[in-house]
């Protein structure tokens, strides 16, 4: 498999999206709740790259396994060295350990990011046991659940905090 981390063609972004955008219509996994346009699923793209964060596309074959990216985890000043981080992989591709492959590569890459000391994984819906499983097994902690802090599809769903120190004391 290759990841793609420096300059994403238009064409991979297009790919890209419809992994991102079949979890906004077919989960809990993604607060969102209306499919992104291209136009702000390239600005996410560009923001993540402005501000030197990594954000990766996998590819086997020529087909696009899966995405992951980093942003800020809060606005305040007082969060600056913790980020929050998106993994998805294709429906096409799950269970075959594709999103520990890729969550591995960006571990890696935020190690290489001086700025980047906490890595925090928001996982939506108390259910999303495969989510869970990759992070345990790529060295998150579980922090805890926010019980009942979204709304999608017409009911509650949980929160689980999972978090990597990348960071020696």
């Amino acid at each position: 498999m290759k990841i793609l981390s420096e300059k994403i063609s238009e064409k991979y972004l297009i790919t890209a999206l419809k992994i991102y955008n079949f979890y906004i219509s077919n989960s809990t996994s993604n607060f969102e709740e209306k499919k992104l346009s291209l136009k702000t699923f390239k600005l996410i793209y560009k923001k993540t790259r402005a501000n030197k964060l990594p954000f990766i596309i996998a590819i086997k074959d020529k087909v696009i396994v899966g995405l992951a990216f980093v942003s800020k985890f809060r606005e305040k000043s007082g969060y600056r060295f913790t980020y929050e981080h998106s993994i998805y992989v294709s429906k096409n591709f799950t269970n075959h350990g594709y999103g520990s492959i890729i969550l591995k590569e960006l571990i890696y890459l935020c190690k290489k990011n001086k700025n980047i000391k906490n890595l925090i994984a928001v996982i939506g819906g108390s259910n999303n046991y495969a989510s869970v499983k990759i992070h345990q097994n790529n060295g998150f902690k579980y922090i805890g659940t926010l019980s009942k802090v979204g709304y999608k599809k017409n009911k509650w769903v949980d929160s689980i905090y999972m978090q990597k120190k990348l960071w020696k004391k």
